[in-house]
C-alpha cells in the first residue's frame, strides 16, 4: 500500500494539525457533549456513547470540508509568522492569537442539530442519497427557529430591491455549513437520473402500444393503453411535465377539435387550466400539437381514440381528460406501470432505443428538449 493510498483511507477519520485554526470553532467530544446536554456523560449509557460517537462524527466533517492541503497551508503559515513575530517584535503571545475555545456551557455553534442530522443520515431513502435526507432536517429547524423567539425582523434591500431575510439560526452559520459541505464529501451525492424520451424510443412505445390494445380483449385494459399513450404523447409533443399534463380539460379539447382537424395542416390544440409553476392564480393555457411530424410519431390516431371513447363510449362532455375516478383529476404516477411494461417491450425489439445507462426507466414526463424541435 502507498502513501497515497494511505491517506485516502484515513480520510474523514481523524483529524489534522491546523484543523483547529480553519475559521470555525473547534470543542473536544467531552466539552461538546457538556454543551449539548448540559452534565457529563455516563460511560455506561448506551445513548451517551452513542452521542459522543456522533460528536466525534460531526466534528471531523466539519474538519474535512477543507483539504489537507489547505489546512496544512494554513498551518505552515500560522507558525512561521508567530515564530518570526516572536523573534523581532515585543509583543505578548495573547495579543498576537485569539483565545480559543468558549468559557460559557452553551451549543453556540449548533451542534445539536448537527447530531440530530447525521443521525437522520441511518435512516434508509428513496431513490435519493443520505446527504439529500439530511438536508430536509436543516430546513425544518431553520423554519422552526425563525418561527419561535430567535425571529428576527431585520433585512437586507440590495440595489435591485429584493429583501433578504437575516437569519440567527445555527443552520445558516459558517459552523454548519462546513458540516454539511464536510458530510456531503465524505458520503458522495446518488444521481439517478431519468432517462430523456427521443423521438425514435416514443415511436417505440406507441408501437408496442398498438399491439397491447390489439391484442387486448378488455376495454378496461384498452382505456389504460390510450390513456397512458397519449399520456406520454402530450408531455412530449407539447413540451410538459408530468404534473402538467393532467390539467387537461375535456371541454377545451372539443372546443378545437373539428375546426383544428379541417386545417390543411391539420394540428391538436391541448387546451389545460389550473394553476402552473410560478403562476398565481389558475388560467388557460392552450398549446398546438401537429398532426404531422418529421418523426411521423402517430399522435392524432391515438388521441381520437381518448376522444373517442370519452365523447361516445363514456357520454362524457366535460371534466378532465385523465381521471383515476369521476370529477377526480388523476396523477401520471397511476401511468408510471404500464409505461414501464411497455419501455420494456419496446426495448425487447430494439435494445437501442434505450441507453445502457439508463437501468430503471421511471415515468416522469420527461425531458422533452426534442420535443418542441421535432413537433
Amino acid at each position: 500500500m502507498g502513501l497515497d493510498d494511505d491517506h485516502t483511507l484515513n480520510r474523514y477519520r481523524c483529524g489534522r494539525d491546523g484543523d483547529h485554526l480553519m475559521g470555525v470553532p473547534f470543542e473536544c467530544d467531552l466539552c461538546s457533549f457538556r454543551n449539548v446536554s448540559g452534565r457529563d456523560p455516563a460511560f455506561g449509557n448506551r445513548k451517551d456513547l452513542f452521542t459522543l460517537t456522533a460528536i466525534r462524527r460531526v466534528s471531523l466533517d466539519v474538519m474535512w470540508a477543507r483539504e489537507p492541503a489547505t489546512v496544512a497551508g494554513n498551518w505552515a503559515r500560522a507558525r512561521a509568522d508567530f515564530n518570526m513575530v516572536s523573534n523581532h517584535l515585543s509583543l505578548e503571545t495573547g495579543t498576537l492569537l485569539p483565545r480559543l475555545g468558549n468559557p460559557k456551557l452553551e451549543d453556540r455553534v449548533g451542534m445539536a442539530v448537527a447530531l440530530a442530522t447525521v443521525c437522520t443520515s441511518l435512516r434508509a431513502g428513496r431513490n435519493t442519497s443520505q446527504v439529500d435526507t439530511m438536508r430536509r432536517t436543516q430546513t425544518w429547524y431553520g423554519n422552526a427557529h425563525d418561527a419561535g423567539t430567535g425571529y428576527t425582523c431585520q433585512t437586507v434591500v440590495g440595489l435591485d430591491q429584493k429583501k433578504q431575510y437575516l437569519s440567527t439560526s445555527h443552520t445558516f452559520g459558517k459552523w454548519f455549513s462546513r458540516f454539511m459541505r464536510g458530510a456531503r464529501m465524505r458520503m458522495g451525492m446518488v444521481r439517478r437520473q431519468n432517462e430523456a424520451l427521443t423521438s425514435p424510443l416514443v415511436l417505440g412505445v406507441c408501437a408496442a402500444g398498438e399491439d397491447a390494445w390489439r391484442q387486448s380483449p378488455s376495454e378496461v385494459d384498452r382505456k389504460m393503453i390510450e390513456d397512458t399513450v397519449c399520456f406520454m404523447l402530450i408531455a412530449f409533443g407539447a413540451g410538459l411535465r408530468g404534473e402538467e399534463v393532467p390539467l387537461v380539460l375535456l371541454e377545451g379539447l372539443l372546443t378545437f377539435w373539428m375546426s383544428t382537424r379541417a386545417e390543411p395542416e391539420r394540428y391538436m390544440m391541448i387546451t389545460l387550466k389550473g394553476r402552473f409553476k410560478g403562476e398565481v392564480d389558475s388560467r388557460w393555457h392552450v398549446v398546438p400539437i401537429s398532426d404531422q411530424s418529421r418523426s411521423n410519431i402517430p399522435f392524432r390516431l391515438w388521441m381520437e381514440r381518448l376522444v373517442y371513447r370519452r365523447v361516445k363510449l363514456e357520454g362524457r362532455g366535460k371534466g378532465w381528460v385523465f381521471e383515476s375516478q369521476p370529477d377526480v383529476r388523476a396523477k401520471f404516477g397511476r401511468y408510471n406501470a404500464l409505461f414501464r411494461s411497455l419501455i420494456t417491450k419496446a426495448r425487447y425489439k430494439n435494445v437501442r432505443l434505450v441507453s445502457n445507462s439508463c437501468r430503471s426507466v421511471r415515468f416522469q414526463p420527461l425531458a422533452v428538449t426534442k420535443a418542441r424541435s421535432s413537433s
